[in-house]
């Protein structure tokens, strides 16, 4: 005859299950530590890369237009063609902002049958760029204006002066600076932009400043991040003869 053993099953006591139940928890924790940093290092490489793409559109759009500063088509239409001043030099216009703190503005002018928002010129675009609610935006001389980028929060401009003749600047000045006679020797234009990022990219508010090229220091406390950018953009169209209205 067969005899049968049967085995006795132990349970776990509740110590067992609280230590388990610890040590879910500690993982627990470190992964979401884990997923948060990711997150967290993922949205700062996306809001410097956004920022440093916007820095870059903001430069290519201004450089392109300010070359184009007293371009008219002299060849086709000869001599008395308009192509002075290549920059409107009055307040709201082509001006600096007074402190580092305000941003500068500047007026475009050239031979253009459309604005830089599409609007019809009637011959001479007239480009007003300029600063407001951390965006740039810019002003056809058809009245209308459009938004270009955001989170700018400065824009300087410098003027670079050729005083001898040979076309290029022998010094660069503030807008404020730019003597009446001195006005049609403009051969260079300084760009300096600072941008932030679109979202907060630090845990806590950190103090930073920054160097405006000769305008002054930026001083500026909050979690964004910000990078300067700045070109030199010679002006080519200089024009050998000076017509004005």
């Amino acid at each position: 005859m067969k005899t049968f053993k049967i085995s006795k099953q132990k349970a776990f006591t509740l110590i067992e299950y609280m230590v388990a139940i610890t040590i879910g928890l500690i993982l627990l924790a470190g992964i979401t530590y884990l997923f948060l940093g990711m997150k967290r290092s993922t949205e700062t490489q996306s809001a410097i890369s956004n920022l440093q793409e916007s820095g870059r559109f903001a430069l290519y759009f201004l450089t392109n237009d300010i070359q184009n500063a007293g371009w008219a088509e002299v060849e086709d239409k000869g001599y008395g063609v308009y192509t002075s001043p290549a920059f409107l030099f009055a307040a709201g216009q082509t001006a600096d902002g007074g402190t580092v703190e305000v941003s500068d503005s500047i007026t475009v002018r050239y031979e253009a049958d459309t604005d830089c928002v599409g609007g019809a010129t009637g011959g001479i675009a007239e480009n007003n760029y300029f600063v407001q609610d951390g965006q740039l935006k810019c002003t056809g001389n058809s009245g209308s204006t459009q938004p270009l980028i955001s989170n700018v929060d400065l824009a300087h401009f410098m003027y670079g002066i050729d005083t001898d003749g040979d076309s290029a600047p022998n010094k660069f000045v503030r807008a404020s600076a730019v003597a009446p006679g001195e006005r049609e020797s403009v051969s260079a234009v300084k760009i300096i932009l600072l941008l932030s990022s679109d979202g907060p990219v630090r845990q806590t508010n950190a103090a930073q400043s920054y160097t405006i090229g000769t305008e002054g220091t930026y001083n500026v406390t909050d979690r964004k991040a910000r990078r300067i950018f700045t070109t030199t953009v010679t002006i080519p169209n200089k024009p050998a003869f000076v017509i004005t209205t």
